[in-house]
């Protein structure tokens, strides 16, 4: 059975083509700069590493048949034609609590979605507009919702409800949500295979670090708690988000700056972060590179970003009463030795204990504790995409 991931962005689609249940990658890649000036179709095959074209993509719907166009003739020759697609699997960030599964879209999930839109502004709208065209594109074939805050609907009232006055949770549904749900499904999965053991038996930290970065802890395959909340601003720092703060900043920044609530709102969401203690960086790369020049604004940005990480470890393992496993995931997770070793270094009181030898010479997918850490250490290389792909099959299947 042949599977078609779409996961749509506002000026982008990205794409993943498997055969199922082997889970064999056919062909992925991307459409950028969707309805804007020179955008650019990336392809990549088993046939061949990479081929980027120019195209014409006026919309998502020219987009999605230009991807359909692509993967039936040469060089790819994946499919003859759309009807060899069995099911197309979505993302779909963020569409509160009244849905509590991953599911097949129907006219009464679209509405629940319309109802969503405002609970994940950036991410919520472009995800709708994917899932549309596609039902435009591929007429009667079954289209599957994944849900990336699924994984947290099990979390505990007193872990996801707010200080504040209780009849705006009733009204608003205002509450801890927690995202990257998607990745910490394929974390938990995949270290249960690479170390041979039950996730469902454990009490694990799991830690997603990229651009947006979150933590979860997990017990007994449940989430007790995680660190994004109604909307991933709240926790870590991130690259460009604010991560954790003091809720009477906003009203005293608003006054002092004379800031209106959407200007307010980019600073936390767009200006924060790593952006706003370094003063110039996004990527982390030039972070940590800043970080071994000496730069002292990359050392601020820096230290703060890994010591709010090893804070929540701590608060964690207090909230499951203990720890039996830590996983990183994420770019920066997966890619950083410094980081890791920055937010693991000095935390003898868990016992963990990190073999530096391993963590600095990082090949795949490994545990990078030392063979006497009475909590081992694994780091993951997330595919979030794949765990669309079996969700989307196993329903369709069913």
């Amino acid at each position: 059975m042949k599977i078609l991931v779409v996961n749509s962005g506002s000026t982008s689609i990205k794409f993943n083509l498997y055969e199922m249940p082997q889970e064999r990658t056919i062909a992925n890649g991307k459409i950028e700069n969707i309805g804007e000036v020179n955008p650019l179709i990336t392809f990549n095959s088993h046939n061949f590493t990479e081929i980027k074209q120019p195209c014409e993509v006026p919309d998502h719907k020219v987009g999605l048949n230009l991807i359909i166009d692509k993967l039936s003739k040469p060089p790819v020759l994946a499919i003859k034609n759309k009807d060899e697609i069995s099911a197309i699997g979505h993302r779909y960030v963020n569409v509160g609590d009244r849905i509590t599964d991953h599911t097949i879209i129907t006219k009464e999930i679209i509405d629940e979605l319309k109802d969503s839109l405002d609970l994940a502004p950036l991410h919520n709208p472009p995800n709708l507009m994917g899932i549309e065209v596609s039902f435009e594109v591929f007429k009667d074939k079954p289209n599957i919702i994944v849900f990336d805050n699924i994984f947290h609907k099990d979390i505990p009232s007193k872990a996801y409800l707010y200080g504040i006055p209780y009849d705006y949770y009733e009204k608003y549904r205002i509450r801890k949500y927690g995202f990257h749900g998607i990745a910490y499904t394929y974390m938990v999965s995949r270290v249960s295979e690479l170390l041979g053991v039950d996730y469902k038996k454990m009490k694990i930290v799991a830690i997603m670090l990229g651009g947006g970065s979150s933590i979860t802890a997990i017990r007994n395959g449940m989430t007790v708690d995680t660190s994004m909340g109604f909307t991933p601003a709240e926790g870590l720092f991130m690259s460009t988000r604010s991560g954790d703060m003091d809720p009477a900043i906003i009203g005293y920044l608003m006054k002092k700056e004379n800031l209106n609530p959407a200007e307010i709102d980019e600073i936390i969401n767009q200006k924060s972060g790593l952006l706003g203690l370094s003063r110039k960086y996004t990527n982390f790369l030039d972070i940590v590179n800043g970080v071994f020049t000496g730069d002292a604004d990359c050392i601020r940005a820096f230290d703060s970003y890994t010591y709010r990480i090893k804070k929540y470890i701590g608060s964690y393992a207090a909230a499951m009463d203990g720890l039996d496993l830590i996983i990183f995931g994420g770019g920066i997770g997966e890619n950083s030795p410094i980081t890791r070793k920055a937010i693991l270094d000095d935390m003898d009181y868990f016992a963990i204990k990190v073999d530096h030898d391993k963590n600095d010479n990082l090949v795949g997918e490994q545990i990078i504790s030392s063979n006497d850490s009475k909590v081992p250490v694994v780091v993951v290389r997330v595919d979030e995409e794949i765990i669309i792909a079996r969700i989307t099959y196993n329903l369709v299947k069913a």
